[in-house]
């Protein structure tokens, strides 16, 4: 492609738009550090100002490091301590002088610089920048200061779904025809959150709705037609034995009308006139292939053969008028459906994102959405400049897998005048990503956008011979990437060294080995279902020879023999994958699976889903015998068969089930998962019976892994119901974070077999690909809405009915389909450094009675290989001969000189290979330090209170200490409605601060969705079996909130006058302690008149951390405040007084908020100008919020449930020196 020149990464300008392709292996990350590294020595811009932005943390993590250490070897190299043979830096330096910038001093300063803030370095993912952009600028983008990002926002989307079917579809007023439609098309609030979550993916695609139906028939009509169809259709003689006459006399096509064909289309007419129902589902008369055609007038006249009569008969333009009308009503009942859809999809989008705003969340993709919002809206317009002087340079890694938001969102920042430094850098022959919504289109188009464009020739990955081979296979065709913008730029031999690779075990020397599949037994080609069999086993087969041979010494990777780790499969599916690991443990190979699946996606999720089921509810016999035939469970069909009539052995399974839930309920999940895989026999164990299998060690992997995350869900799911619906929204999500990916089965070096989806950006010095000649192609899955690009390469959402059958639109999908296909054998193919076994050819596949090759021929190697000249579209019709497709491989092997050997697929051994086991690594014990010194260790409040401390951060109090007081049922005289009535407990108060703080105090229209919001992340017990429940503890939680806020507080507050942006929810903080003992506490505090508990806790040498629920300000002053949720009594003396007092002193709250106060006022001094304790902190509140209402005071007219205190200055500043030793080491707030 003449519009790319090749890249100098140390001599282009670092100005305007400028288009890197670097095609695979050619070194991207080593020109992405040249050009960070010229912007911050060139341009002398800090590590803060350079924006570097991928696609994965994993790559984000690798790129940073891989920048660092290239500050590193710079600066190393100034001070004179570099090491030679590496060109980058003295190439660095040299581009960097020329430049103007000699001053050897100054750069190392920036360099110095660089390493010391190399921690703010602006390195993120695409997530991670808009997060950040947001954060520094949140009034742009109209959000909350503070915002708690979710990694799974699908229960919101199914929530606001889910009000938009109640209100518009479970009505009455629903036609019920339109009801019937929504039940046949199986409408659910689920399917339509799918639908949601769609459109929210592709916010800038154009959609394209149907125009609404003409002359559609009223159900009156369609009735009386269906009623007039049945009474001709009853008339004598039948029409079944009018159009087998007709047949007989040769009136009509006796290919379409034999006796068994009328017979098949009479009886479908009968059972449609039984049903009553003139929509029957029963029945399509819609289809092209349904039997009711045969007896319609228009479908017979289309029949007749030449200078013949129709046969008459009165049911025949009956039956016409009725399927004409049940068409049109289809038809119309189809509008009606889509017109609530794109009504949903509007309503129930506005509901969520008011729902994310009033909880105060975030999702990964709202980020992006939220900052192409504020960029586009033209509400800001000075936000595009603010984050270009901020971020004056960018470098976008991966650009190929960008999306038209994205792109909107760089160019609208740096495509000002003038433009750039933009660089976005990536390889569109390796866009693989279109299930993630990675949209090539747009690349192109930032590739006629950009003012500079560059390409990467130089492969340092490959050796010569493979890229030579390469090459040769990808010339072969011009047009192999079918796209008109893109093709195949030839790469040559980088400069990087390479280790030497020798084979002297008798195979031929070639890099890449094509295996031509062979002819089948009768001689001709092989059935797919045969090379299915075939293929594995001959690939398991090699690699058994190839690392027999390197225990030999005959295979050789820089003077080391071949390992099993330097061989990877590359597969596209996990089928596939099983086909390969099975066939190389015949052999004696073991092998490990890394993938991009989802874990929710295996049959260990969905079997474990029927486990808990059953667990739930062990009563229910259905759902006892659906978890007890899974695998994981292992009972056998005639066990299965034997509890229909053995009570006892049903009773004992009942009773297993119950004791799991039991343990469920009282312990956790995590704990009923442990003891339900250990078993009471380890032998009979689920583990056990896990590792028996043949694939064992990948489904115990999958299965620890689902437990897992189940444990790490009900932190923030309490309830087992609620465990429940978490689970089952993931089996049904589309996709999930890096988290759900599924994890390697072993950590031995073992043979890879890794999908080509996992392995873009890897390399492995031996690669198989096996299954790249399969031409089968699924159907594109049905949805409502077909998706393709349109002639500009804008994404299309088409919801017309028809344009599933738009042969336009079909052959549009059908060309990015194999455009895709052609780069996912790009990236597997280019994967391997010394050698490559790929296997081509042709086979036949089974088509009506006979069998052909049509599909082999449109496979995505052979269209490489012999496509040249031919349009994609008429090559997809599979009319290449194995001939001309055989002599073009035979032509590439020939003109690559060698270095590809093309031969039959080698036959399978017959026999197992006996591999010797690897050598163990020999350890060396590191002698022991003279001195461990005592643990630096991090305390809290609760943790002083308890006398334990943790190595890791800070945690939330929310009343874990608070035990409940026994204090008997709740009197009958208190209304249902009452807080007093709510649950009690840690988890309660979880609930209560959740209310708090969702709550906007000035709106009491967001008090019910905070409250629902709070109880479906904290569940209480019995809202999962009633709705009245659910409702009465919305209630309690409402006039909570209600009571509370209306409540006179100290200094003339009322919570309800203060607004959100006066709100600080959950402020941590980090105090540095040093040396902090519990005897010197113990007597502060009692000089000081504090009541307390005595504490009790290890000596601290670390820090203080801590949540403070509120940091508000009113009138100047700032004040902490802590929700108390505990239960003191019934009555409002309960609440005040030494009750209240008592409260304060057992707990020791009163060091609570001392600490909350200390770290207020260190956090004050840093950030407040001109502060001062005694006129800027207001004090400490301790709410006890069941307490709190309106009308219970006390006689001296205290207000019941508030305990409000404000220490003196004295008294803050000496516990500041006491817990810091006198020091001033600040304060970390979090």
């Amino acid at each position: 492609m003449s519009t790319l020149r090749d890249l100098d990464v140390f001599a282009c300008p670092l100005s305007g738009i400028s288009l890197i392709e670097a095609s695979a292996g050619t070194g991207k990350t080593w020109n992405i550090c040249g050009l960070y590294l010229r912007l911050l020595l060139e341009h002398g811009l800090p590590v803060e100002r350079i924006l570097v932005v991928t696609f994965t943390k994993a790559a984000t993590a690798e790129l940073r490091e891989r920048i660092r250490l290239r500050i590193v070897e710079t600066l190393a190299h100034l001070e004179g301590r570099g090491s030679a043979g590496d060109p980058f830096v003295p190439q660095l330096l040299a581009a960097v002088r020329a430049s103007g910038v000699a001053d050897e001093a100054r750069l190392r300063s920036q360099l110095e610089l660089a390493l010391q803030t190399f921690d703010e370095a602006a390195i993120f993912t695409i997530h991670g920048f808009c997060q950040r952009a947001l954060a520094d600028t949140p009034f742009a983008a109209g959000l909350p200061f503070k915002l708690e990002v979710t990694p799974d926002d699908h229960a919101l989307i199914r929530e606001a779904v889910a009000d938009f079917w109640r209100r518009e579809v479970a009505i009455d007023t629903l036609p019920p025809s339109l009801a019937a439609w929504l039940l046949l098309r199986k409408d659910t609030p689920d399917t339509w959150a799918k639908l949601l979550r769609e459109s929210l993916a592709r916010p800038l695609a154009r959609v394209e709705w149907p125009a609404a139906p003409k002359d559609a028939p009223s159900p009156d009509t369609l009735r009386q037609l269906f009623d007039e169809a049945r009474a001709a259709f009853a008339a004598v003689p039948p029409p079944a034995e009018v159009l087998k006459q007709a047949a007989a006399a040769k009136d009509l096509n006796a290919a379409s009308y034999k006796p068994h064909l009328i017979d098949a289309s009479a009886a479908e007419w009968e059972a449609w006139f039984d049903s009553g129902d003139e929509l029957s589902t029963a029945v399509a008369p819609s289809s092209d292939k349904s039997p009711l055609r045969l007896m319609r007038a228009g479908f017979i006249a289309g029949k007749l053969n030449k200078n013949r009569t129709a046969p008459e008969h009165a049911f025949f333009d009956a039956a016409e008028a009725l399927v004409a009308a049940r068409i049109s009503a289809e038809q119309a009942l189809e509008h009606a459906r889509l017109v609530l859809i794109r009504r949903m999809l509007t309503t129930a989008g506005e509901a969520l994102r008011a729902a994310k705003r009033r909880a105060r969340v975030v999702a990964y993709d709202d980020m992006l959405a939220n900052l192409h919002r504020a960029l586009t809206s033209g509400a800001n317009p000075w936000l595009a400049a603010a984050l270009r002087e901020h971020y004056p340079a960018a470098l976008i890694d991966e650009f190929q897998d960008t999306d038209p938001v994205q792109f909107e969102v760089f160019s609208k920042i740096y495509a000002g005048d003038p433009a750039g430094p933009l660089f976005l850098v990536g390889d569109p022959k390796q866009a693989i990503y279109s299930f993630r919504n990675a949209d090539l289109h747009t690349y192109l188009a930032a590739g006629d956008a950009a003012r500079h464009r560059y390409t990467l020739r130089e492969n340092q990955r490959s050796t010569g011979p493979l890229i030579n081979a390469l090459n040769t296979l990808f010339n072969a065709n011009p047009g192999a990437f079918v796209l008109p913008k893109l093709g195949y730029e030839t790469v040559r031999v980088g400069a990087k060294p390479r280790p030497v690779f020798s084979d002297e075990s008798g195979t031929p020397n070639a890099a890449l080995h094509l295996w031509q599949l062979p002819p089948g037994e009768a001689g001709g080609t092989m059935l797919r279902g045969t090379a299915m069999t075939q293929v594995p086993a001959a690939c398991a087969s090699e690699i058994a020879r190839l690392l027999t041979a390197g225990q030999r010494g005959e295979i050789r990777i820089g003077g080391r023999p071949l390992a099993a780790a330097d061989i990877a499969v590359l597969v596209r599916s996990h089928k596939q994958a099983a086909l390969i690991k099975t066939a190389l443990a015949q052999v004696g190979v073991a092998s490990v699976e890394i993938s991009q699946s989802d874990v929710f996606q295996t049959l260990e999720a969905t079997e474990l889903a029927r486990v808990l089921h059953a667990v739930r509810e062990p009563a229910r016999v259905g759902l006892l015998r659906a978890a007890l035939a899974t695998t994981l469970m292992g009972e056998t069909a005639e066990a299965l068969a034997a509890l229909d009539h053995d009570e006892a052995r049903l009773q004992a399974q009942v009773t297993r089930f119950v004791e799991w839930r039991e343990l469920w309920n009282n312990r956790g999940i995590g704990m009923m998962l442990r003891r339900w895989l250990a078993g009471d026999d380890a032998a009979q164990s689920v583990v056990a019976r896990m590792l028996a299998a043949g694939d064992g060690e990948r489904r115990l992997t999958n299965l620890l892994h689902l437990a897992e995350l189940l444990q790490q869900a009900s932190d923030t799911h309490r309830s087992p119901e609620a465990q429940m619906r978490w689970f089952a929204d993931q089996l049904q999500a589309d996709r999930h974070e890096e988290v759900a990916q599924l994890r390697l089965e072993s950590d031995r070096k073992l043979v890879q077999i890794v999908t080509i989806h996992k392995s873009k950006g890897l390399e492995y010095p031996i690669t198989f690909t096996p299954f790249l000649w399969d031409g089968h192609r699924r159907n594109d899955a049905s949805g409502d809405a077909v998706e393709y690009h349109d002639a500009n390469g804008r994404i299309v959402l088409d919801y017309r009915p028809e344009a599933g059958d738009d042969d336009t639109i079909k052959q549009a999908r059908k060309r990015e389909r194999a455009a895709e296909d052609v780069r996912l054998a790009y990236v597997a193919l280019t994967r391997a450094v010394f050698r490559s076994y790929v296997v081509v050819g042709n086979y036949l596949k089974p088509a009506g009675k006979s069998v052909s090759t049509k599909e082999s021929a449109r496979s995505v190697l052979n269209w490489i290989a012999a496509g040249a000249g031919s349009d994609q579209q008429v090559w997809d019709a599979g009319e290449a001969t194995a001939t001309e497709i055989d002599a073009a491989w035979h032509r590439i092997a020939d003109a690559a000189a060698g270095d590809i050997a093309l031969t039959p697929l080698p036959a399978a051994a017959a026999t197992r290979l006996e591999l010797a086991p690897p050598p163990l690594d020999q350890l060396t014990a590191l002698p022991a330090p003279a001195h461990i010194p005592d643990a630096w260790k991090i305390g809290s409040f609760s943790r002083l209170v308890q006398g334990a401390h943790s190595a890791h951060g800070a945690e939330q109090d929310h009343d874990a200490l608070a035990a409940p007081r026994p204090l008997g049922p709740t009197p009958a005289s208190i209304p249902p409605d009452d807080v007093l009535h709510f649950p009690r407990g840690a988890s309660a108060g979880d609930c209560m601060h959740a209310a708090f703080e969702r709550a906007d105090f000035t709106d009491p229209a967001s008090w019910d969705a905070a409250a629902r919001a709070a109880l479906r992340d904290h569940p209480q017990r019995g809202i999962e079996g009633s709705r009245g429940e659910q409702a009465r503890q919305v209630a309690q939680l409402t006039g909570l909130i209600r009571d509370v806020v209306s409540t006179p507080l100290p200094a003339g507050l009322h919570l309800a006058d203060l607004p959100m942006k006066q709100r600080l929810i959950e402020m941590g903080f980090n105090l540095p302690a040093s040396t902090l003992s519990a005897a010197r506490l113990n007597a502060w505090l009692a000089e000081r008149g504090y009541r307390m508990p005595p504490l009790g806790f290890q000596s601290l040498h670390g820090y203080l951390s801590g949540f403070i629920d509120l940091v508000f300000e009113h009138e100047g002053r700032y004040w902490v405040l802590d929700w108390k949720s505990n239960m003191l009594g019934f009555n409002a003396d309960d609440y005040r007084g030494e009750a209240l007092a008592d409260a304060m002193a057992s707990h020791g709250y009163h060091l609570q908020y001392l600490l909350y106060l200390v770290a207020l006022h260190r956090h004050l001094k840093l950030r407040l100008p001109h502060y001062d304790y005694d006129s800027h902190i207001g004090g400490a509140l301790y709410l006890f919020v069941r307490g709190v209402r309106p009308g219970w005071l006390a006689e001296d007219g205290a207000q019941a449930g508030v305990y409000f205190r404000r220490p003196s200055r004295a008294d803050v500043e000496a516990l500041d020196a006491l817990i810091t030793g006198g020091g001033d080491g600040g304060v970390l707030t979090l």
